[in-house]
């Protein structure tokens, strides 16, 4: 059975989520579209009728989103509105996919999706079930079903659609249960067994199917297969998760067994006087994840005595789950070791470790030796320990071990027993057979575990803000349970509440506890252990906001020699409170990060914490020197703000300097936003340093707020020098992306500060020549000017620079004459003779408009390829996406129209990419009159519409004008205008 909307020639819009996600209007099946494009419409119809944001549809799509994901995600919207709404008048205001403050709603009449008939099905069945009705309350429940048949959303993509399919699949099970409960009460008994035999298959640890499979069985009267059904889950259980059955299949065993005749037969049970001991500690009941590390660990448990004795080692940071890993993991093998388990916390993690002869004393007591007996010393309590386990299978486990030393004596000495150690510390000089170093849960694992600490009900309210108190656990299984436990005692509690407590970094760790156990705490055991160096080493590594560290890096903030540095890292390490994910790489967890930056406020002076930050900031800064006078060559910048440093950093290529970039940028922003307060001047040149990686990068987004905040602190300090160099990066990134108001003001303020003899005066010069606001003459005059400045300080990449821009200027405006040609033609003899590859580059690409405004559109697309194969994958995104869409133009006009059409769209995947809005609207242009061109008008008006709106959007009215004359040429039948 299917929903009414799909009964042919039925009226009006309606939604099937249940299978593969399917739209219709008036029984007419509609296509939703690519997979991406059907996950933005799985969001919007599973929560229609409410807002949804922006950022909760990219959420939805990507774990991971790509660089500019919001004008992807608004595509996707446009095609649903055009696909629902086929009939609208251009103008007219969208009425089912409307756009309202904060996002998108859809708006549907009640009963247009699926989901709603199914829950209003199942919620008149339980309500006739209550009511005795249980007959009415089979059929509805059958109804509901038959609308259930299939997973929801399948071959849906993201995040949002995983998580729906494992809410609704659990949502159908609870009905599937609710209908075998009511054929049970009709006594259709038999039929239910049959079923719930399947069930009980597909999903083995759903304890309600089983109960039911047990009930139904009993009743009809084959107690013994009842019985064989609980003896199987509670296998199944202890091995799988290391718990017991819940209560009510427990009882329901007890039940059958009471009236059970002895040829049912009774469950094997342990005899009473097995008196080998069994001392490993229960297993934690709501243990989540860790699958893979489990399997290992077995594994190496159940090999053969003849390969030796197995020693396997768990180690990582406090809070880990390693003592929880280990019991879930032995409780299937214990069958191997039957003369018994042997515990004991060696409390290695603690100011005091306990003493390796008390624990063989009590090793030996618990193997029945006599108290007159045991050794005083430690070599024959040693001795007499492998003797008593010489010939046994025993399973010893010695958690919490300190070190070496500790551990060697309470191993023993017989193929036929196993060992597991659980450390902080890495006990490299240990031979073991199986060493497992844990880490972080992944964020599946940590969602698994606070959803079976919290409840469904309210993971499934709140989705997405339990990942982001999540994310604050940073996968530590501890603090993960903390908050499980705290939001478990407070019912009335939501998410938010937690999120919000959690957001702020200075008191996250102390939401981190529940009664007498807290992160903090177990990061300090392991603190206390370290000597007073490697304290102040881990205080100091908590400083910058950043938490990975190479050992040059890591050398420079602790201001001690590589030697020195690599030997506190490794005590570090060996501590647990470090990890080092590959050789002389070393990673801080964030949490140990809150807790070391707290000591560091409460232990170290000021001037010692602000020593260290101003230290890293000067290595960044020599290094980003280097990258600009690799960069950009014969750039005379660099020698005013930072003269070369003798065995300063060396990049023999540009390639090596976007590679350091891409990989501390990040870093260098954050150390930027810590320091702009008291190392102002350093990081006003540092962030000027940046401008020849971010023109490479076009990652201009990230660095306005930096840039701001330095501006205003040096314009605070009355640091003109400062407060220039920030404004003037402040004002291009803007201009870069777009809000040309706010540069203009900034770019003005630059200059205001600067002296014509300053190269931040003409680069500030160069950034208001483009501005959009001006008129075509005033921008020539302003970049020429520029231009002649720079000559005059001997800055011949500026001048080339300003030149260049002063002809795209020129192209989109006038047209051009004899200067622009000679200015075109100058800039690509500077760059070549400058040496600078991106500067060629980057002429080429206008050099050739200026060839294709003449009319020589083969000499144009060669050069613009020629620019093309001069830059790689990652190099100069905006210029390869420029070319892409020069391209496409050229080749539209000389009938090249396939070549067209996919150089369109190469420059458009760029231009998202970079999130550069006007180069997407004229990719979009481009590709409409090369679709145009091609003569598919439909497809020419949706790259238009696209085109059209983002234009609007950003304000500029003649580029706009110009997509809505094609727009109307189109609807005319006539050619559209080449574009300018």
């Amino acid at each position: 059975m299917r929903s009414f909307m799909w009964t042919v020639g039925a009226p009006g819009i309606g939604f099937s989520v249940f299978g593969r996600l399917r739209a219709c209007r008036d029984g007419v099946e509609l296509d939703l579209g690519s997979p991406q494009q059907r996950a933005v419409a799985a969001v919007l119809i599973l929560r229609h009728g409410r807002t949804v944001s922006l950022d909760d549809l990219v959420a939805a799509l990507w774990e991971a989103p790509p660089r500019r994901p919001e004008s992807v995600v608004r595509t996707y919207v446009w095609r649903l509105r055009r696909l629902l709404e086929p009939g609208r008048t251009q103008g007219e205001a969208w009425q089912i996919l409307r756009s309202v403050p904060g996002g998108y709603v859809l708006h549907l009449d009640e009963g247009s999706v699926d989901l709603e008939l199914f829950e209003r099905r199942v919620a008149e069945a339980r309500a006739r079930s209550a009511a005795g009705e249980t007959v009415a309350a089979r059929e509805l429940f059958d109804d509901a079903l038959a609308l259930s048949r299939e997973p929801a959303l399948t071959e849906v993509p993201g995040p949002f659609a995983q998580t729906e399919r494992s809410r609704l699949e659990e949502r159908r099970l609870d009905v599937v249960e609710a209908r075998l409960e009511a054929m049970a009460e009709l006594g259709e008994s038999t039929e239910a067994a049959t079923e719930l035999a399947g069930l009980v298959e597909t999903h083995p640890l759903r304890e309600g199917l089983h109960y039911l499979l047990m009930r139904a069985l009993s009743r009809s009267g084959r107690q013994a297969e009842a019985l064989a059904v609980y003896r199987r889950v509670h296998s199944m259980l202890a091995r799988e998760l290391g718990i017991e059955p819940n209560a009510r299949l427990q009882g329901l065993h007890a039940e059958i067994l009471a009236v059970t005749t002895p040829s049912a037969g009774r469950p094997e049970v342990v005899s009473g006087g097995d008196r080998a001991p069994r001392q490993i500690p229960h297993a934690v009941a709501d243990f989540t994840g860790r699958a893979q590390e489990t399997e290992r660990i077995r594994q190496a448990l159940r090999r053969p005595a003849a390969e030796g004795m197995p020693i396997v080692l768990l180690t990582g940071m406090g809070g880990a789950g390693k003592t929880s890993l280990v019991t879930h993991s032995v409780r299937p093998v214990l069958d191997a070791y039957p003369d018994g388990q042997l515990y004991v916390d060696l409390r290695g993690d603690g100011g005091t470790p306990a003493d390796p002869g008390a624990v063989l004393a009590s090793f030996l007591r618990a193997l029945g030796e006599r108290e007159s007996f045991i050794p005083a010393e430690l070599d024959g309590r040693v001795a007499g320990y492998r003797s008593r386990l010489a010939q046994q299978r025993m399973l010893i486990v010695l958690d919490n071990a300190a070190d070496f030393d500790q551990v060697t004596p309470l191993l023993p000495d017989s193929p036929s027993c196993a060992v597991v150690i659980t450390s902080r510390n890495a006990l490299a000089a240990l031979p073991v057979s199986l060493r497992v170093v844990l880490g972080p849960m992944s964020q599946q694992e940590a969602m698994h575990l606070f959803t079976r600490l919290v409840g469904s009900a309210r993971i499934d309210a709140e989705p997405y803000t339990a990942h982001r108190v999540l994310s604050a656990c940073g996968g530590l299984p501890l603090a993960v349970r903390i908050l499980g436990s705290r939001l478990a005692a407070r019912p009335e509690w939501t998410l938010e509440d937690l999120a919000e407590r959690l957001a702020d970094e200075q008191q996250r760790l102390s939401e981190l506890r529940v009664e007498d156990v807290s992160v903090e705490s177990s990061f300090a055991l392991g603190y206390d252990q370290l000597d007073h160096e490697a304290r102040r080493a881990l205080r100091l590594l908590a400083l910058p906001t950043h938490s990975l560290y190479d050992l040059p890096t890591a050398s420079t903030l602790l201001g001690t020699p590589t030697g020195t540095t690599r030997q506190l890292l490794e005590r570090l390490v060996a501590a647990g409170l470090l990890d080092e994910p590959a050789l002389d790489r070393y990673r801080l967890h964030d949490l140990v990060r809150l807790f070391a930056r707290r000591l560091a406020v409460e232990t170290d002076s000021e001037q010692t914490r602000h020593a260290a930050l101003g230290r890293l900031l000067d290595l960044h800064l020599l290094s980003a020197t280097e990258s600009y006078r690799v960069i950009r060559p014969g750039h005379t910048v660099v020698q005013a703000s930072l003269p070369a440093a003798p065995g300063g950093p060396h990049f023999g290529s540009v390639g090596e300097a976007l590679a350091w970039s891409a990989s501390t940028l990040d870093d260098i922003l954050m150390l930027l936003h810590q320091t702009a307060a008291t190392h102002t001047a350093r990081a006003a040149t540092l962030l000027l340093m940046l401008d020849a990686v971010l023109m490479s990068s076009h990652l201009w987004h990230q660095v306005i707020p930096v840039a701001a905040l330095v501006a205003d602190v040096a314009a605070g300090t009355h640091d003109a020098r400062s407060e220039a160099r920030a404004r003037y990066m402040l004002g291009g990134a803007l201009a870069s992306v777009g809000r040309p108001d706010q540069a203009r003001a900034n770019v003005a303020r630059a200059l205001e500060l600067s002296n014509q003899e300053d190269d931040v005066y003409s680069m500030a010069l160069n950034v208001q020549g483009l501005l959009p606001q001006l008129a075509p003459k005033d921008s020539m005059e302003i970049l020429r000017r520029a231009a002649e400045l720079a000559r005059k300080n001997g800055n011949s990449h500026l001048e080339a620079m300003t030149l260049g821009n002063a002809v795209q200027v020129r192209l989109v405006s006038e047209g051009i004459d004899d200067r622009t040609v000679a200015d075109s033609e100058r800039q690509v003899r500077l760059y070549r003779r400058l040496g600078d590859r991106f500067g060629v580059a980057f002429s080429y690409y206008r050099h050739g408009q200026v060839l294709a405004r003449q009319n020589l559109l083969s000499d144009a697309i060669a050069i613009h390829l020629r620019s093309l194969d001069m830059l790689a994958v990652g190099e100069q995104d905006l210029v390869r996406a420029g070319n892409h869409v020069r391209l496409c133009e050229a080749y539209t006009q000389t009938g090249g129209l396939a070549l067209a059409v996919r150089h369109a769209e190469e420059g458009l995947l760029l231009s998202r990419q970079i999130r550069h809005e006007q180069l997407e609207a004229v990719s979009l242009r481009a590709l409409g009159d090369a679709k145009s061109a091609m003569n598919r008008p439909e497809e020419a008006r949706e790259h238009w519409q696209l085109a059209l709106s983002i234009f609007e959007s950003v304000r500029l009215d003649a580029l706009a004008d110009g997509v809505r004359e094609r727009l109307r040429a189109g609807s005319q039948g006539t050619p559209p205008p080449t574009a300018a």
